[in-house]
């Protein structure tokens, strides 16, 4: 079949959300659009005003190259280069997990959190991948003194790209865990933050195309159990809380309740968890007392 030589902004979305669902892709309409709004250089919001001027021949070529990889099930993220997370635009890409609206509310509660902890409190990222809850951190609780760890330098190398795109103020630290912080902040953190790996390797095989084949597997899966790297963690934080700080960790649903008796047993009261936009228990916190 040839193509028409020249083809409207609508025609040429339809033919890429058909292309995008034919290839499995779960929201090829709002991908499509996505995709189309990079390809023009423009906003999302005024494809829908339009719908019937024409694509230029190089617009169309961005959009068929864009279109061909999304249906390669590429994370969109990676094609556009950018995602929002509570407001703020980063840069992802290879190396680092897309940021997800499940980490939004993590943060949500960190921010929270550190809020009641007074007027300068200090914030700790753990695994900070591209840097998104310590920059939601730092936007959002103006005189925190914030920290990011991340151990690997794909990851570490977007979170950089972020500090300079938003100019917010975190300090970054290559290196595995709580290990990266100066001994002086032994005691003092307010709050300690972290989207962990929380997936056993059995359960990485079940997830989309896009997560399972693009994303960093080393963000994903933590070990047989999957709460290996949160019970890592779990050893290390007592050094570095402060009396009364608090501890925010990202979960699988299913491993919310194990983690929620964990931290009651280890020393840690007014245990919570926070569901996510879909009801599922998403979010663990407790308030360090070191009595366990």
């Amino acid at each position: 079949m040839i193509r028409p030589a020249r083809v409207s902004v609508r025609e040429a979305l339809r033919e890429a959300e058909e292309r995008l669902e034919a290839a499995g892709v779960e929201t090829p309409r709002p991908d499509s659009e996505w995709l189309a709004a990079e390809a023009l250089g423009v906003k999302r919001a005024v494809l829908a005003g339009r719908g019937d001027d024409p694509l230029g021949e190089e617009a169309r070529a961005r959009l068929e190259a864009m279109v061909a990889r999304r249906a390669r099930r590429e994370p969109l993220a990676y094609i556009v280069g950018t995602v929002g997370f509570r407001g703020i635009e980063v840069e992802c890409g290879p190396g680092s997990l897309v940021p997800r609206p499940e980490t939004e509310i993590t943060a949500g509660r960190a921010i929270e959190l550190a809020r009641d902890r007074g007027r300068r409190p200090t914030v700790v990222d753990v695994g900070a991948g591209c840097g998104v809850i310590a920059l939601a951190v730092a936007a959002e609780v103006p005189g925190a003194r914030v920290f990011a760890t991340e151990r690997h330098g794909a990851a570490r190398g977007w979170a950089l790209r972020n500090l300079a795109r938003t100019g917010l103020r975190v300090t970054l630290l290559p290196g595995d865990l709580l290990e990266p912080l100066h001994p002086a902040l032994g005691g003092c953190v307010d709050v300690i933050a972290s989207n962990p790996p929380y997936l056993s390797g059995d359960e990485v095989e079940s997830l989309p195309d896009e997560v399972r084949r693009y994303e960093p597997r080393e963000a994903l899966v933590a070990g047989p159990t999957g709460l290996e790297v949160i019970l890592d963690l779990l050893e290390e934080v007592p050094l570095w809380l402060a009396h009364g700080g608090w501890l925010v960790l990202e979960v699988a649903p299913h491993q919310a309740e194990r983690v929620t008796r964990l931290l009651a047993t280890v020393g840690y009261d007014r245990v919570t968890v926070t569901k996510d936009l879909v009801g599922r228990d998403r979010v663990v916190e407790g308030r360090w007392t070191g009595v366990a």
